[in-house]
């Protein structure tokens, strides 16, 4: 988007008047006394500098290497490049933050549990994900000032698709500049049917491997084969030698039909 592009190093200008300072205060009463943070959308680095500063260590991703480039001059916090749904960053986090309504820039409710899923597999035992969303349910128009550059915003939400669309239009130097988004506005009862589903999955997994003490099962980075696929596997033995079986599938699969089927090839090898 151009406004994350070539308008990026107006970007902090125009948004100079963001408390920024309250919004990591709220933040730091929901992380508390956790340590490493992933900001992901991290933009020109605003939230990683004052999460730094009151002794956090934070990284960072982005889509957008121009405001990368910003946030480097900022920051000296690792810093990466890639997309909210597939990041590939090979370490875990205490906390994930995700601020300024990046998710809503998310075409469908599957790219949403995608999102979450894949930030899940990037979160510490007892991490905590937090997601900043937009919900604005109205149209609009309203005219930014920074000394003689001007930025004006007209949106119009679509109650049919739920879908906000954006018009920004930018005058710097003379020249004037077109830019447009597309929000995805999130109904509340379908985020919370997809956090049921999540939390039910986890559950099933637990009762899995604490009912079968052998079973192991790995989601996503968890396993060494491929971020996008489910790994359980148990161990047999017989007389003659030991070894492991393994069914590799789908992240959302019938794990009890799995399971089964696991303990019956067990059983048959055992014989």
């Amino acid at each position: 988007m151009y406004e994350y592009k070539e308008m990026a190093k107006y970007y902090d200008l125009f948004y100079s008047s963001k408390s920024y300072e309250r919004e990591v205060s709220f933040l730091e009463s929901l992380i508390k006394d956790r340590k490493t943070i992933l900001d992901v959308g991290c933009g020109t680095g605003i939230h990683i500098d004052l999460l730094s500063k009151k002794g956090y260590l934070v990284d960072g991703v982005d889509l957008n290497k121009e405001m990368l480039d910003i946030a480097r001059k900022r920051v000296n916090s690792n810093l990466f490049i890639g997309n909210l749904l597939d990041y590939d960053i090979d370490k875990k986090y205490d906390a994930i933050i995700s601020m300024f309504a990046v998710f809503n820039h998310l075409k469908s409710y599957d790219e949403l549990e995608q999102g979450i899923i894949h930030s899940y597999n990037h979160l510490n035992k007892n991490g905590i994900l937090i997601i900043d969303l937009h919900n604005g349910r109205s149209s609009g128009k309203k005219e930014g000032f920074y000394k003689d550059y001007k930025r004006t915003m007209a949106w119009r939400f679509d109650s049919q698709t739920f879908k906000e669309y954006t018009e920004i239009t930018y005058q710097v130097d003379g020249k004037t500049y077109c830019d447009s988004h597309e929000f995805l506005i999130y109904q509340i009862d379908k985020i919370k049917d997809i956090f049921s589903k999540l939390d039910n999955e986890e559950e099933i997994i637990d009762s899995i491997e604490e009912e079968n003490n052998d079973i192991k099962v790995y989601i996503g980075k968890e396993n060494t084969l491929d971020d996008d696929v489910t790994v359980i596997k148990t161990k047999y033995h017989t007389p003659e030698q030991e070894g492991t079986i393994a069914i590799v599938g789908p992240k959302r699969m019938d794990y009890d039909r799995v399971v089964t089927l696991l303990e019956y090839i067990k059983s048959n090898i055992e014989e």
